[in-house]
């Protein structure tokens, strides 16, 4: 414990955070320590999800957010930094996802059109209308193509119009960068297929 401590700098400032058992598991899951992490889930899931759950007040979103949250802190393991206790920092991950996911929820409602013609660059001119009743019309034709996709496919295409990266995505889906650039090339195909452009 005390090498952890001192190669990870726990104590600084005033404040020591040896006596977190939360933060010790990061940091020695931080130092190699597979078996941490897996204790760190089994102490934290049920907060975490608990919490989500508070935020989003939808049980399937909650889960998806509690997952979320640990993959992001085995993306974090190699340059983690103790500058808080474990669960303050997981909190904020929690609440920083639960507001992206707040905030796409919002935006799938209404399908962004434009985004849509920027990424899938030979969509329908007749999808592209402005009109309030032809837009809602194409945002139902474009959900009802998006539906018909492999699930794959629209896991990978609504996480790009989301705002994730390819390197995100492909962490968050555990695949490699190629991987998520071919399952967008197929997505892309199927839908300007579905779409009547193929």
């Amino acid at each position: 414990m005390a090498d952890l401590c001192k190669r990870f700098r726990l104590c600084k400032h005033g404040e020591c955070l040896c006596s977190d058992p939360d933060t010790l598991l990061m940091a020695a899951f931080a130092d190699g320590d597979n078996f941490a992490f897996d204790a760190l889930y089994r102490r934290n899931y049920g907060w975490v999800q608990h919490l989500a759950h508070q935020i989003l007040r939808n049980q399937q979103d909650a889960q998806d957010i509690a997952q979320d949250a640990f993959l992001r802190i085995i993306a974090s393991r190699k340059n983690w930094q103790a500058t808080a206790r474990f669960r303050s920092w997981m909190h904020r991950i929690v609440v920083n996802l639960c507001l992206k996911r707040q905030k796409s929820l919002r935006r799938q409602e209404t399908i962004s059109l434009e985004e849509l013609s920027e990424d899938f660059d030979e969509l329908p001119p007749e999808l592209l209308s402005t009109g309030e009743d032809l837009a809602k019309e194409a945002a139902e034709v474009l959900q009802d193509a998006l539906s018909h996709l492999p699930q794959r496919q629209r896991q990978v295409l609504e996480l790009r119009l989301q705002g994730y990266s390819i390197s995100q995505i492909a962490r968050l889906l555990g695949c490699s960068r190629g991987a998520v650039d071919a399952l967008l090339h197929r997505a892309r195909k199927s839908l300007r297929k579905r779409l009547g452009k193929d």
